[in-house]
């Protein structure tokens, strides 16, 4: 049995210059879905108002540490993570790198933000006049 050649030619397939454009700009914009929901999620955590102290408390102190910013950065920097490594084993090489270097700058704001708010916990002992009950 002789097999033979097709008339038909395959598809031509696209070029690294095609796949590579469209690989880079899916990494960019899932950078900035995630900056649009990094800064509504920030947006919200900042926006509410502070909660007045309460009169009843027995010791004047600094206030507790607030991991609510922290926590909610640390995740979306975890579901960023993923998504680009998750581009990354499907052959997205640009896209994949493009979100993990967008990962670092969230990791980045993680840290700053979990320093502010150890800050606002930790104060200087210079600073414990500041909290003393009046």
């Amino acid at each position: 049995m002789r097999i033979r050649p097709s008339d038909r030619s395959a598809p031509p397939r696209p070029g690294p210059v095609v796949t590579g454009c469209l690989d880079a700009v899916l990494g960019v914009l899932l950078i900035a879905l995630e900056t649009l929901l990094s800064g509504i999620a920030l947006w919200a955590y900042t926006g509410s108002a502070p909660r007045p102290p309460n009169p009843d408390m027995a010791e004047a102190g600094p206030p507790g540490m607030d991991w609510s910013g922290t926590l909610v950065l640390a995740a979306l920097t975890a579901a960023a993570c993923v998504i680009g490594v998750v581009l990354l084993r499907h052959g997205l090489p640009i896209a994949g790198v493009v979100q993990l270097i967008g990962v670092c700058l969230l990791l980045v704001l993680t840290l700053r933000a979990w320093h502010s708010a150890y800050e606002d916990a930790h104060p200087e002992p210079g600073d414990a006049r500041a909290y003393a009950a009046s």
